[in-house]
């Protein structure tokens, strides 16, 4: 364990080989004749053959040879402590390595180095809302968390072949799908995840109405309110789904596009009385209650009449459509397997995050 423990010192150390050279040659060539030592003890282990005694009590010494003079009783246990930290450093490195892996993994598969918290990881690419796992902390429970941590890992790997697959957004479509125009048999189809209460939603919309994606594609969405502990991670998002999947079932004849789109529309661009934009007043201002109030005068000035605007927030309080929301969420989550809102699908591929005028 020593030779090995030293290799993975003495390689760090070789890496900053030129500038200790710089000051100091003749440490520097010391280094050097003991990494090359080391490297020939792990080759050694590599191939299931024994370290070199040699080189293992050449490390020890070099540490012992002055306790043995002064404190020659500490011989033992400084010598006992060094094979633990030998272990320690071992294991270290091999966790350290398993995480580069697994952060290189998941970087390519979510776009995200931290599949179970997105927005800790500083190397995203794109703007997202996350949609975070909730952690277990090691402290409190180091099983569960070893156990969290390996299936992450595995569920990284397990995700490698979405990266490279043919996306089809025909295999996601909600039932029944409607598309912000009226469908074009001539014109690709595309489908939109979203959280009516994120703001990079809100963005990614906008950027898509001006860049005219709405008008080349066919585009249907399925609403995803992004979960939080017991609840969500913004405060209405699940109830606007809802009345976004009452709707759904519930057309409104003669409407310019299907009723979904306008209050989407509605929620990502347009203002409140008050001046403040839609969304932020849903998010921040509105109780559960204010927020159905709302939701139902849009649905007057859509074109429903009072005896449909009741059998439509009743429908959005009902189980069919709990059922509908939580078949959405299980398709974002083990079919479609992103970890960051929104999500589009198109040109036979997924595209996480903030959508980008093209």
């Amino acid at each position: 364990m020593i030779c090995i423990a030293a290799f993975v010192i003495l390689l760090i150390i070789v890496l900053c080989l030129p500038i200790i050279r710089i000051f100091n040659k003749k440490s520097a060539d010391k280094i050097w004749k003991l990494f090359k030592k080391s490297t020939y003890c792990v080759g050694r282990r590599v191939t299931l053959r024994k370290c070199d005694s040699s080189f293992k009590d050449d490390i020890k010494n070099s540490i012992l040879r002055k306790v043995v003079l002064k404190h020659p009783k500490w011989v033992k246990p400084i010598s006992a402590a060094i094979e633990v930290v030998a272990v320690l450093i071992i294991l270290v490195t091999i966790w350290s390595l398993l995480t580069v892996v697994k952060s290189g993994v998941s970087l390519y598969v979510y776009g995200t180095c931290n599949p179970s918290q997105p927005s800790a990881c500083v190397l995203n690419s794109t703007e997202a809302c996350s949609i975070n796992s909730t952690p277990v902390n090691f402290w409190q429970n180091p099983i569960k968390w070893t156990g969290n941590w390996f299936s992450e890992f595995g569920q990284a790997f397990a995700a490698i072949p979405t990266r490279m697959k043919h996306w089809d957004a025909r295999d996601y479509l909600p039932d029944p799908p409607n598309y912000f125009n009226k469908y074009d048999p001539n014109k690709p189809i595309a489908l939109d995840v979203f959280d009516p209460g994120c703001i990079i939603c809100k963005k990614s919309f906008q950027n898509q109405l001006s860049s005219g994606f709405l008008d080349r594609n066919n585009v249907a969405v399925l609403p995803y309110p992004i979960k939080s502990g017991d609840g969500y991670k913004f405060p209405n998002s699940f109830i606007v789904v809802s009345y976004i999947e009452a709707v759904r079932l519930k057309p409104l004849k003669d409407a310019p596009r299907p009723v979904e789109w306008l209050i989407i529309k509605r929620m990502f661009t347009e203002n409140a009385p008050n001046g403040d934009n839609w969304q932020n007043a849903f998010n921040v201002a509105y109780t559960n209650d204010q927020a159905r109030k709302v939701l139902s005068s849009w649905l007057k000035d859509f074109g429903y009449d009072t005896n449909q605007i009741a059998g439509i927030a009743d429908l959005a309080k009902s189980d069919q459509i709990k059922q509908i929301i939580e078949h959405n969420q299980n398709v974002v989550d083990n079919q479609i397997k992103t970890r960051k809102i929104p999500t589009m699908i198109f040109n036979g591929q997924r595209h996480d995050g903030l959508f980008e005028e093209q």
